[in-house]
């Protein structure tokens, strides 16, 4: 889920999502939260929730009760610029809430060329993972955008700050790796993130 804070509802906002609304989503068994954070860099919105469930089955039951229903209409108060996704995994994923343990995420995010999808799926295992653990991020996983605003492919990577981020960017291994991506992709942007605090 992404949205904006309204202005002068932040402390509203925050005792919300703590005392309700993520104790009742984990409450429910359908849903596990398992990710709050600001982006600290890239388009926004700039609040990010982030959910986990073992199928569309259970996304589908917990969006079709009334207490998520009165849940959803109380936070919406509270926001602006309101829009959602359902992300598949593509291939094993691994870090599913680290926000907990105070490290920051970098993600990248494009389109894939139906021409390139086996190169791809070779660079990102031989070339785009390696790359990056190198640079001091970590691959957490890729995941495929199956309903909501693309672009429609997600790759996550873990980093214990956002300097070793802006280090691993400024480096010519990164520039490199990118430049053959974008070969690859359309539509290529990313995210820096950081926890918001509202999960510990």
């Amino acid at each position: 889920q992404y949205f904006n804070v309204l202005s002068g509802r932040q402390r509203e906002f925050d005792r919300f999502l703590i005392d309700n609304y993520i104790p009742q989503i984990d409450g429910s068994g359908l849903m596990r939260m398992v990710g709050s954070w600001h982006v600290a860099a890239g388009e926004g919105p700039y609040f990010i929730l982030e959910g986990v469930a073992e199928s569309m089955a259970g996304v589908n039951e917990l969006l079709d009760q009334d207490d998520f229903q009165k849940l959803d209409h109380l936070l919406r108060f509270m926001i602006a610029g309101y829009k959602s996704k359902i992300l598949s995994p593509r291939g094993e994923v691994s870090g599913v809430g680290l926000p907990v343990d105070g490290k920051c995420r970098f993600n990248h995010h494009y389109d894939l060329r139906s021409e390139s999808r086996e190169e791809y799926d070779r660079f990102l295992r031989e070339v785009q993972a390696p790359t990056m653990a190198r640079l001091g991020v970590e691959f957490i996983g890729g995941w495929y955008v199956g309903i909501g605003p693309g672009p429609n492919t997600v790759v996550e990577g873990s980093c214990v700050s956002v300097r070793r981020i802006l280090e691993a960017i400024a480096s010519d291994q990164y520039r490199r790796m990118i430049a053959e991506l974008q070969a690859m992709v359309t539509c290529f942007g990313s995210k820096i993130l950081v926890p918001s605090g509202h999960l510990t």
